[in-house]
C-alpha cells in the first residue's frame, strides 16, 4: 500500500515532477492524484500547481529533511538464523543459505543500509 511517504520520497528525489510522472509511478490515476495533491497543497506538504501540473516540496519540508539528515542514524545488528526471514520498515529480508547470516543496519531519513555478513 502506497503511502504519503511514498509521495513525498518521489517528489523529493527529483525536486520537481509532474502529475503525469507521479501518477505513472506511482500507478494512481491522474483524477485521484490530483485530488491528493490538492489536499496536501491546502495544508502546505506539497507545492501543486494545477495548471501546469508540477509538484515540488515546499522550502520548509526540505529544510527539516536536511536537519534529519545530520542527527545520528539508528544502528543495529541482528542474526538472522538460516531459512528465515525478517521485517524492518516495509522491507522484508530474507536467508536462503545454509548458514546464519548477521545483518548491520543503520537508518537515516533517505538512506537504509544494510550490510550482510556471515555469524560468527
Amino acid at each position: 500500500m502506497l503511502t504519503v511517504a511514498d509521495l513525498l520520497t518521489l517528489i523529493e528525489e527529483q525536486k520537481t515532477k509532474t502529475l503525469r510522472q507521479l501518477s505513472k509511478e506511482m500507478e494512481i490515476p491522474k483524477e485521484r492524484l490530483h485530488t491528493i495533491l490538492e489536499y496536501l497543497n491546502r495544508h502546505d506538504l506539497v507545492k501543486y500547481d494545477a495548471k501546469t501540473g508540477t509538484v515540488t516540496l515546499p522550502a520548509w519540508l526540505q529544510e527539516v529533511n536536511k536537519e534529519m539528515e545530520k542527527s545520528s542514524p539508528a544502528t543495529g545488528e541482528i542474526i538472522l538464523p538460516r531459512y528465515r526471514e525478517i521485517q524492518i520498515q516495509d522491507i522484508v529480508i530474507g536467508n536462503y543459505t545454509a548458514r546464519d547470516l548477521e545483518l548491520k543496519v543503520r537508518l537515516k531519513a533517505k538512506l537504509k543500509e544494510i550490510a550482510i555478513c556471515e555469524a560468527t
